[in-house]
C-alpha cells in the first residue's frame, strides 16, 4: 500500500501531467476541440463517464471541465498569449514553432514584437518564389550557427517546398545546432501542410477573433495610409467595412445567418474597394465630392450582383444581402445620427471621416456585439450555442467509443 505522502506526491504529479499535456497539446487546437480535448483527459483522470449533467451549452461544458480539474486547469492551451514563456521554455532549437491563423489574421508582428522586447536578431523571409526559398535556406543554415531566430512567412503558399525541402534540413538540426536558435513558421491553418511538419513542431492555433469591430479592425488595417486622402470615401470605406464584417459573422450563425457555407473572403472588400473607388472616379471625378451626387445605385447594384452577391446562390440569402447593402449605401449614411442596423442598440458613425476618426469610431466599438447587428433575432446566439455544444459532445462520443473498442 502506498503512504500518505507517497499518494499526496503521486496525485501532484498526475495533475502537474494533465496541466502539461492540455497546455501543450490545446495550443495546436481550435476552439470547439480544446473543450473535446478537456473532455476527453477529465474522462481519463476520473476513469469513468463524466458526461453526465448539462451538456447543452458550452457555459455547461465549461463547467464540467473545471469541476474535473482545478479553476485554472489550462483546457484552452498555453498559446499565443504566452508566446515568450512557450519559445524560451516549451521549444528548443531543433524544435520550430509553427503558428497557423485563420486568413487575414496576421501572427508574424507577435513574433517581432517579442524578438524586439528580447534583444534577438530576427532574419524573417514572406514566402511564395524561388528567391525566397534560397534565402530562407540561407537564413536557417547561419542562424542555426550564430544563435539568431528566423521566421518563415505566409508558408501555405509554398506547400511543395515545406515537403520537399524545409523538412528535411529541419531532420538534418542535432546537437550542434546553437541553443539560442528558434525557427518561427507562420501559416494560414491548411489542409495542405506536410504531415511531416506538423508532426516534427510544435503547434500553436491562432483563430482570428470573433465580432463586428475584430472585423472591422482587420480590413482597416489592411488599407494602406495613403488611401485615405477623401473623407467622403473614406466613408464609404466604414460602410463597406461594416456590411463586409456583417457577412462574414453571419456565417458563425449557419443556418440562421445564411443558408449555405458560403465562401466569402478578404479579397471580397478588397475588390470592393477598388469598385468603389472606381464607379466614383468615373462619375464625379476625386475633388468635391458631394454624397448626394455618388453613383449610389451603381455601387449597390455592383455589391448585391458582383462583388458579395456573386457567390450566393439561395433566392433568400439573396434578399438578406439586398436589404444589408440597400440600408447602408445611402446619402444619409453622411448624416450624423445614421443608424447601421435597424436595432435599438445599433452603433450610429461618426460626425466626422478623417483617417484618424474612423480608427477612433472602430477602437470605441464593443468587443462583443449584440447578435441584432447582425440582423438576426437574439435567440441566434442561443441556437449557434447549442450546436456548438452538441457538436462537442458528439466528438467525444466518437473518440470514447473509438478508445472503448480498443481497451
Amino acid at each position: 500500500a502506498k503512504s500518505g505522502d507517497e499518494g499526496q506526491r503521486l496525485d501532484a504529479l498526475k495533475a502537474l501531467l494533465f496541466e502539461e499535456v492540455a497546455a501543450r497539446v490545446a495550443r495546436g487546437l481550435r476552439v470547439d476541440d480544446k473543450m473535446v480535448f478537456a473532455l476527453l483527459l477529465a474522462r481519463i483522470a476520473a476513469g469513468e463517464d463524466i458526461m453526465a449533467g448539462d451538456m447543452t451549452t458550452t457555459d455547461g461544458i465549461r463547467s464540467k471541465i473545471e469541476e474535473s480539474f482545478s479553476g485554472n486547469f489550462p483546457w484552452q492551451g498555453r498559446g499565443l498569449n504566452d508566446l515568450e514563456d512557450v519559445t524560451f521554455n516549451d521549444i528548443s532549437s531543433t524544435t520550430p514553432l509553427l503558428l497557423c491563423s485563420a486568413p487575414g489574421h496576421d501572427v508574424s508582428g507577435r513574433v517581432e514584437a517579442m524578438a524586439k522586447s528580447n534583444n534577438k536578431e530576427l532574419l524573417g523571409v514572406a514566402m511564395g518564389s524561388a528567391e525566397g526559398y534560397k534565402t530562407a535556406e540561407n537564413f536557417v543554415e547561419s542562424a542555426s550557427k550564430r544563435g539568431s531566430w528566423v521566421m518563415l512567412k505566409n508558408t501555405h503558399l509554398c506547400t511543395d517546398w515545406l515537403e520537399d525541402t524545409l523538412v528535411k534540413i529541419l531532420q538534418s538540426l542535432n546537437a550542434g545546432t546553437h541553443n539560442d536558435f528558434r525557427l518561427f513558421i507562420t501559416s494560414e491553418i491548411s489542409p495542405k501542410l506536410p504531415t511531416a511538419l506538423l508532426q516534427i513542431s510544435d503547434v500553436i492555433v491562432a483563430e482570428a477573433p470573433t465580432g463586428i469591430k475584430a472585423s472591422i479592425s482587420r480590413f482597416f488595417s489592411s488599407i494602406p495610409d495613403s488611401r485615405f486622402s477623401n473623407n467622403v470615401q473614406n466613408r464609404l470605406y466604414l460602410i463597406l467595412a461594416w456590411v463586409h464584417a456583417v457577412i462574414q459573422e453571419r456565417l458563425r450563425f449557419m443556418p440562421n445567418g445564411w443558408h449555405d457555407q458560403y465562401e466569402f473572403t478578404e479579397a471580397d472588400s478588397k475588390h470592393a474597394l477598388d469598385v468603389i473607388d472606381s464607379l466614383i472616379e468615373g462619375s464625379c471625378g476625386r475633388n468635391n465630392l458631394d454624397p448626394d451626387s455618388l453613383p449610389w445605385e451603381a455601387i449597390r447594384a455592383t455589391l448585391r450582383k458582383g462583388v458579395f452577391g456573386g457567390r450566393i446562390t439561395n433566392d433568400l440569402d439573396q434578399e438578406i444581402l439586398d436589404k444589408l447593402v440597400n440600408s447602408t449605401f445611402v446619402p444619409q449614411a453622411f448624416d450624423v445620427s445614421f443608424k447601421l442596423v435597424d436595432a435599438d442598440d445599433s452603433p450610429t458613425l461618426p460626425e466626422n471621416s478623417a483617417r484618424d476618426d474612423l480608427f477612433a469610431w472602430i477602437q470605441s466599438l464593443p468587443d462583443h456585439n449584440s447578435v441584432t447587428w447582425l440582423g438576426l433575432d437574439s435567440s441566434a446566439e442561443l441556437e449557434r450555442d447549442h450546436l456548438i455544444a452538441a457538436n462537442v459532445v458528439k466528438k467525444c462520443k466518437l473518440v470514447s467509443d473509438a478508445i472503448g473498442r480498443e481497451e
